[in-house]
């Protein structure tokens, strides 16, 4: 029973990750109170905030940071669906299913869960945009049905949903604000990846800046940025 309670942990650790690495609302600390937000952790330049959707179970969790980076790499690792396998926690497979234009495409990624829990996956909808007038970058991302057949033994995820805003402050800062929603469909618990709501989006934006550095995000450009 011991084993098994700490297999089943490490399952909703790893699952938990794995949601805010794939990765709204810009505002002040008291819209973000207003909105029904709560800080749930508060570390190195991290704010964790998470809120009840309504008439669910589940949290939805946002995210606001600064870090050392431009528009461009972070867009080329949003966006790099490629590489996904090297820098998305326990990706297993990852590919663009159709590049519609720079600032469209559809992708799959599928993550390795440990036992007992089976393998996810996930068909996307990615669209980027950047607002002329602010200079700000939207990464939206949501789930849609069909296009890649249902493998046997790997469960589709039924609700994927996730917003960037990106802004740069500085030669080399950025303002970041990430939003997700998830189900990851089958039966893990919904309280078991709710209580890790705050630890897990952490640590996976703590690694975001190590990633950025890597040589396939140097000297990007993309036609829609303001240079």
């Amino acid at each position: 029973m011991v084993l098994f309670r700490q297999r089943f942990w490490l399952l909703a650790c790893s699952f938990t990750i794995w949601c805010s690495s794939c990765l709204l609302a810009q505002g002040t600390e008291s819209n973000r109170q207003s909105e029904g937000w709560k800080l749930e952790k508060d570390k190195n330049g991290i704010q964790v905030y998470a809120r009840q959707l309504p008439d669910s179970r589940r949290k939805e969790v946002k995210v606001h940071c600064e870090l050392t980076a431009t528009v461009s790499q972070l867009v080329a690792y949003v966006s790099g669906i490629e590489h996904y396998r090297e820098v998305m926690f326990r990706a297993v497979d990852a590919y663009v299913i159709r590049r519609v234009s720079e600032q469209e495409l559809f992708y799959y990624h599928q993550t390795d869960l440990p036992w007992p829990a089976s393998d996810r996956d996930v068909v996307m909808h990615m669209v980027l945009s950047q607002d002329k007038a602010t200079g700000t970058v939207s990464i939206k991302a949501d789930n849609v049905p069909g296009l890649v057949p249902e493998k046997k033994g790997v469960v589709r995820i039924p609700r994927w949903r996730s917003q960037w805003k990106i802004q740069q402050v500085d030669t080399n800062r950025l303002r970041v604000d990430y939003f997700f929603e998830v189900d990851p469909g089958g039966d893990i618990p919904v309280w078991l990846t709710n209580s890790l709501i705050a630890t897990a989006p952490y640590q996976s934006f703590s690694e975001i800046e190590k990633h950025v550095k890597l040589p396939y995000y140097q000297n990007r450009t993309f036609s829609f940025l303001q240079p």
